[in-house]
């Protein structure tokens, strides 16, 4: 765990130096403040704009954020050569692939923690007073880029950063569809319904990390809920970090 929490360290600290990182989450962090001015113009339905526009852009900035750093992430280590330096000392490729996960999530996790409080903020300066209710959307947006860190991980360890990012925005969006895909082949025939089963089991299904609707009307879903949502991300990341190990160690380096 030591070796880990040094590469996850190391991996932060690049992370947050990223200029990248600093002009999106700047634009965020204004885009919040819009909303604001969203708000004003909204005839009567000020709280309501802004925090349905303030929890979409959290989410959507923070999947930004994500793409643009984990989708390089693995081929910038190659591409340096600084994946060398860390393999010849007693770290396995194993260590590497998880430090490095653990090292962008708090990243992204300390600019979506500035982003709610910028949010929390602008709710509570509107006479919303404090989104108790937005801090489970906020918390399973995390989760939800926590998964899709490890899935652009997994890209990026075969594929170009461009190439990466293609293909974990294509998984985003059959994410994000599988219920209504399902939903809808009810009534067609058997091979549609076994191609959808089949694609809900391969991916993962990102709906159920979209609490946000919900927490417009002040619902927050039951512990139950929560829990089951949280094992099943973190069986989604063990597994796609698990291929990322496996992929990684079959390049020839």
């Amino acid at each position: 765990m030591k070796t880990i929490w040094a590469i996850a360290a190391n991996t932060f600290r690049a992370a947050v130096r990223d200029r990248i990182l600093h002009g999106i989450a700047g634009f965020a962090i204004l885009f919040i403040l819009f909303t604001l001015f969203l708000g004003s113009i909204s005839l009567g339905e000020e709280l309501i704009i802004i925090r349905s526009i303030g929890l979409g852009g959290i989410y959507l900035f923070g999947l930004l954020i994500t793409l643009f750093l984990g989708g390089s992430l693995m081929h910038t280590e190659i591409e340096r050569r600084t994946v060398y330096l860390i393999l010849a000392k007693p770290v396995s490729i194993g260590q590497m692939i998880i430090g490095k996960f653990l090292g962008l999530l708090m990243s992204i996790a300390l600019v979506i923690a500035v982003m709610s409080v910028t949010y929390l903020c602008v709710v509570w300066y509107q006479g919303g007073g404090f989104d108790g209710a937005a801090l489970p959307a906020i918390g399973m947006t995390i989760l939800e880029l926590a998964l899709f860190i490890a899935l652009t991980i997994f890209f990026s360890t075969f594929l170009t950063p461009l190439g990466a990012t293609i293909y974990a925005v294509i998984v985003l969006y059959i994410g994000h569809s599988l219920s209504l895909l399902v939903q809808f082949v009810r009534t067609s025939g058997a091979l549609a319904r076994s191609a959808a089963t089949a694609a809900s089991y391969l991916f993962p299904n990102l709906e159920k990390f979209n609490i946000r609707n919900e927490a417009l009307h002040h619902i927050v879903p039951s512990s139950a809920s929560l829990g089951f949502t949280v094992i099943y991300a973190l069986c989604y990341i063990a597994l796609l970090l698990a291929l990322a190990t496996f992929m990684f160690s079959s390049k020839d380096l």
